[in-house]
């Protein structure tokens, strides 16, 4: 009875060392982790080791500002080739697809009936021509006759207006001469300028009139670009800017132009503004029809600070940078502008060849010492 009575004495006191045990352990990790801790690990790592970081300076750039939009490729010149004459096709002088030069015959139409009637003509003509000289010396005898009165006004007066009657005869048959010449030189269907044609819409033996739609030729070694910009941009977009162009095809390249139309009106159902600009496509990469990014520069901004765009740490209120001061970091809030790949303007908050922590960020905090790598 006593030993029991002794043992049970012995683990209650090792369970209050225990739980005294516990209780000063607890009471060390509150003081480790207590804000007056903090503050004196962090005046011992001030006191002695510092923070690797990679610094940068504050530099200065000029800065293109862009508008962005997508646009629509067209043709900068692209007609429906149809005969301004009717008949039947003979020839045709083209491959589909291929390149044809101003005034490259196209078609032939049948001309066997015309050029009979050019012939039936111009021997009318000739035969007008015949009796109008005839009748012109019977008017100028009749009227010497006349002057010298041998010969009556009556006589004088019939002859002068036979001799008027064939000279109108022979302009008139001048003008149908010249009228057939040109429905004959219409039987000859060319290029109107340089360009690709499309594929053949007739064959030969077909019967064609002014409505019937032969092909059509595109003029794409130059372009156009369609887009739209929002109405807030109004003010930044004006004839000759430049723009830049990119399209999935071709995505190693870029194609510049030159802006020649903004249209004079926003459209109400978009709120926005229509942009027309050319391009040159010496090498035909590009076709009409397709999509495009583009980029309009509207302005470019000189000489404006510039950060590496690592450097930016988000905030909630916006951004903040690193600056170091007599091997110290501060922390520092700015305000940003363009963002381009790798940099970053800064509008407010930091001046040309100020030193700021490009990366390390992580470890770093206010009045820490740093380590430049």
């Amino acid at each position: 009875m006593k030993r029991d009575k002794k043992r049970g004495i012995r683990a209650g006191c090792i369970c209050g060392l225990g739980l005294a045990a516990a209780a000063i352990l607890f009471m060390c990790a509150l003081d480790f982790w207590s804000p007056a801790h903090a503050q004196s690990e962090k005046n011992t790592q001030n006191s002695g080791s510092c923070v690797n970081v990679d610094l940068a300076q504050v530099e200065t750039a000029d800065l293109e500002e862009i508008i962005h939009s997508i646009g629509s490729i067209e043709a900068f010149q692209n007609v429906t080739i149809q005969p301004e004459t009717n008949g039947v096709i003979e020839s045709i002088h083209f491959k589909e697809g291929a390149k044809v030069e101003k005034g490259e015959l196209l078609f032939t139409i049948e001309d066997a009936k015309i050029r009979a009637q050019l012939r039936a003509r111009q021997a009318a003509l000739e035969e007008a021509e015949a009796n109008m000289e005839n009748a012109g010396l019977v008017y100028q005898r009749r009227q010497r006759l006349y002057e010298q009165n041998a010969g009556t006004e009556e006589a004088r007066d019939e002859a002068r207006t036979r001799y008027q009657a064939l000279t109108a005869q022979v302009k008139r048959l001048e003008a149908e001469i010249e009228n057939i010449r040109e429905t004959l030189e219409d039987t000859r269907i060319r290029a109107p300028f340089d360009g690709i044609v499309n594929e053949h819409r007739v064959d030969a033996g077909q019967v064609v009139d002014n409505k019937t739609v032969l092909t059509s030729i595109v003029k794409i070694d130059r372009l156009k670009i369609t887009f739209t910009v929002p109405e807030r941009y109004m003010q930044r977009v004006r004839t000759g800017q430049e723009i830049r162009v990119s399209v999935q095809a071709v995505p190693e390249k870029t194609f510049s132009g030159t802006v020649y139309f903004v249209d004079p009106q926003i459209a109400p159902a978009t709120r926005s503004l229509k942009i027309k600009a050319r391009m040159d496509n010496p090498d035909n990469l590009l076709r009409p029809g397709g999509f495009a990014s583009v980029e309009l520069i509207s302005g470019i901004r000189k000489n404006v600070p510039v950060i590496p765009e690592e450097a930016l740490i988000p905030t909630r209120s916006g951004y903040m940078v690193f600056t170091i001061e007599n091997s110290r970091a501060k922390e520092r809030e700015v305000k940003i502008g363009i963002r381009k790949p790798g940099i970053v303007e800064i509008t407010k908050g930091l001046k040309k060849g100020e030193t700021i922590v490009r990366a390390g960020h992580i470890s770093l905090y206010e009045e820490a010492k740093v380590c430049p790598q």
